[in-house]
């Protein structure tokens, strides 16, 4: 009897890694206790709105008009610039939000492919996030063509992983069901774990990977019985291991 139980690498977890090592360290954490000025605010809000006129880019207010700050235009009375939201579409699909004030500093990333990603600090430089947000605007084709190519590399990984897997698969079994032997694999990422049963309290665990189980793989029925043999002979049990560093050469 076999079974097999398979790990499977997802791009999407490698994807979601990729862009939060990215987006992570666009907001630069200031001095505690301090927090950007209007006339910083201001000047942060212009410069972005230059720089770049299809982003959405509004004042963060303070006062009586708070609870709409996000989406009026208009100030009333007792209002106070406290900060800045800014949206910015980056594809088809993708987008990427930044609030800064002096109550909130947040980033929302989403993009195709991946759950959204938000990050958050409880200080910011204001004008070292802010060119970092610029920086990772103009540069975020580069790391989407980036992201491609290690996708196509991914794919191809996969592709011989799962090739390895099954003919590592069809080894073990063709050189252990015939000798009647229970025996399961399981791919570990790095290696994989074939585990024999010999007895109902005894068990083996050999490790094996693309480059040594074809000649691992025929030796396994001559040590399976010398280790019999052996655990047949010893007066108490004995727990025998090997280190992962051995059995991996």
């Amino acid at each position: 009897m076999s079974s097999k139980i398979i790990k499977k690498e997802s791009f999407e977890q490698f994807a979601r890694k990729y862009w939060e090592k990215l987006v992570c360290g666009l907001l630069v954490s200031g001095e505690r206790g301090c927090a950007p000025s209007e006339g910083e605010i201001l000047c942060a809000y212009n410069e972005m709105k230059n720089r770049f006129p299809e982003c959405k880019c509004n004042i963060v207010r303070s006062g009586r008009s708070q609870g709409n700050a996000l989406q009026r235009d208009m100030f009333q009375q007792g209002d106070k610039i406290c900060g800045i939201r800014v949206i910015f579409t980056l594809d088809a699909s993708s987008s990427i939000e930044f609030v800064l004030s002096d109550s909130l500093y947040h980033m929302h990333f989403s993009t195709e492919g991946i759950d959204p990603y938000t990050h958050r600090i409880d200080t910011c430089d204001l004008s070292l996030t802010m060119k970092n947000i610029e920086n990772f605007i103009n540069n975020f084709p580069a790391y989407f063509a980036a992201l491609e190519t290690k996708k196509v590399e991914f794919a191809k990984k996969v592709k011989l992983k799962e090739m390895a897997s099954s003919s590592l698969k069809a080894c073990v079994s063709q050189m252990l069901s015939p000798i009647g032997y229970e025996w399961n694999l399981t791919d570990k990422g790095k290696y994989f774990s074939l585990q024999i049963k010999i007895s109902e309290k005894r068990i083996i665990e050999i490790s094996l990977n693309e480059k040594n189980f074809t000649k691992r793989i025929p030796v396994i029925p001559e040590i399976l019985k010398n280790i019999e043999n052996l655990l047949n002979t010893l007066p108490f049990p004995i727990d025998i291991s090997m280190t992962k560093e051995f059995l991996k050469k």
